[in-house]
């Protein structure tokens, strides 16, 4: 077979191939936050119901990551791409004509499996296409179209919704877009040889799936149950074990899919929490402040996406200044400036009540994104610059789980943490009220709402601005552990022979900040 460098690329081309593709991805992971009030209202759908809505794309989406390197070894980076991007449309197509909440769930976990064949093949075509003088901004470009992606969600699809479509529309344009992904890969895309070779063991992917939906489903469910309830704590006690048990299996294997001896290497670690805490937060933050500004404040879908906008001019701004900033502080200062940035927007949401003016609301989105920026792109450069280029691949495939891991643990985690504590205080509150309307009201704010109980009526929009600022300073709490991991956490020498030299690892920050770590 020919191989890639023998065949005509045309790298322009194909990059706009792989950015279309990638952008499909990531608006399939944001794109249905600003659709969730609709789903409520006309599939009847549970705040549990809306959680897995977004938790089961991005838990089989992590699941599945570690073996996608090896499937585009043995089959063909092109032949995976084009598989994976064809599954994709095809699921989310069809998931925009549901009505069943139970339908929907299973078809965003099959719509995660296809993303986690798309996205690793992706950048692993650009570094087979891309010589290495332009391979950095190539990577730039397919990094700002992830986050231009993710920020862009909420808009368009309250585009959609406003002009009167039914929640699925949006559903149907990500389809749109990967459709469109799929023609320019079969277009432009070169066919690169497959090896037939590559482990695709799928045991310690299941194990991972297994642990990580059952903590997850724990974690959910203490929304309507409470943490105190057998059926919270005891699957999130087991996937905790079933991923302890995979941790150890994979630390004696000889060739783990998920290489977590990686953290060995401090500056490794240091990466890999900003970047999973950095997921965490964001993915809560929009999780929970669509329902502030619908139904709370009575935006309608556009007018939350276009409140979401500064989210996208803080990636635009914080990637340039991100470069700079590590090339005059080095990376960890950065991380630790872009941690703490992330921290204050969130002690800021606290400020939000029923008639704060929306320009605060623009101006703290735009903070926590720009933290956040500030952590994305020196935490990657960082973690690949710690660990032996022979581990390269290894330790990408460790840090894009953790990353979607994050994710669905911030919707999970904060989500819960939020109705838990709106329940409790509605209870609390309506305590002289009917049984039924107590109950009813206590399941969400729009519930609440559409009582037509006076009482729960006028103590919905207060129970849930403290339950909502209750969480925000839980979520600034996380970024203050993760901002300490940064600054304390430092590289020791003499931790093994499996770590590169100690030079070498003192001189990581070095080469990040002189531009030679990726």
């Amino acid at each position: 077979m020919t191989s890639t460098e023998e065949l005509p690329v045309r790298p322009v081309r194909a990059l706009f191939a792989l950015t279309l593709t990638v952008s499909a991805v990531l608006l399939g992971s944001t794109i249905l936050n600003v659709a969730l009030p609709t789903m409520q209202s006309e599939l009847g759908a549970s705040n549990t119901d809306q959680q897995w809505f977004l938790n089961a794309y991005t838990l089989t989406f992590a699941g599945f990551l570690p073996v996608a390197g090896s499937a585009g070894d043995r089959f063909g980076l092109k032949r995976l791409l084009a598989s994976g991007t064809a599954a994709f449309a095809a699921t989310t197509a069809v998931a925009g004509f549901l009505d069943s909440a139970l339908g929907i769930i299973i078809l965003r976990a099959l719509m995660g499996v296809a993303a986690a064949a798309i996205m690793p093949a992706t950048l692993a075509v650009i570094l087979r296409i891309f010589p290495p003088e332009r391979r950095p901004r190539a990577i730039a470009s397919w990094a700002a179209a992830s986050g231009l992606s993710i920020s862009l969600g909420p808009l368009l699809g309250g585009a959609l919704l406003s002009a009167g479509m039914w929640w699925g529309s949006v559903l149907e344009l990500v389809a749109l877009f990967a459709l469109l992904g799929l023609a320019a890969t079969w277009a432009w895309i070169p066919t690169t040889p497959a090896s037939g070779t590559g482990g695709l063991r799928l045991m310690p992917v299941a194990a991972s799936l297994a642990g990580i939906g059952l903590l997850v489903f724990g974690v959910v469910h203490a929304t309507a149950d409470g943490w105190a309830y057998l059926g919270t704590w005891l699957p999130a006690a087991i996937g905790l074990a079933v991923l302890a048990g995979l941790v150890l299996a994979e630390v004696h294997h000889r060739e783990p899919l998920l290489d977590v001896r990686l953290f060995k290497h401090a500056s490794f670690t240091t990466a890999a929490v900003a970047l999973t805490i950095g997921s965490f937060v964001v993915f809560g933050y929009l999780y929970f402040t669509t329902f502030y500004l619908q139904l709370l404040r009575g935006y309608t879908p556009l007018q939350t996406g276009l409140l979401f906008i500064p989210l996208s001019a803080g990636l635009v701004v914080g990637a340039p200044l991100s470069q700079r900033a590590t090339g005059r502080f080095g990376a960890r200062v950065t991380i630790a400036a872009g941690i703490a940035l992330m921290g204050a927007a969130f002690a800021g949401v606290t400020a939000l009540g029923t008639h704060t003016s929306p320009v605060w609301f623009v101006v703290d989105a735009f903070a926590l994104q720009l933290g956040f920026a500030l952590v994305l792109a020196p935490g990657t450069t960082l973690a690949s610059s710690s660990v032996p280029t022979n581990r390269a691949g290894a330790g990408s495939a460790l840090l894009n789980t953790l990353r979607q891991l994050g994710s669905a643990l911030g919707v999970a985690v904060l989500g819960s943490i939020l109705w838990s504590r709106y329940g409790s205080l509605m209870s609390d509150r309506l305590a002289d009220r009917p049984a039924d309307v107590r109950r009813v009201a206590a399941e969400s704010l729009a519930s609440a709402l559409g009582t037509g109980d006076a009482a729960a009526t006028q103590a919905a929009v207060p129970t849930f601005l403290s339950a909502m600022h209750t969480t925000t300073l839980i979520a600034a709490g996380v970024c203050g552990i993760a901002l300490l991991v940064t600054l304390f956490l430092r590289p020791r020498h003499g931790t093994g022979k499996s770590l590169p030299s100690a030079s070498a690892s003192a001189s990581v920050e070095e080469r990040v900040r002189s531009g030679r770590g990726a």
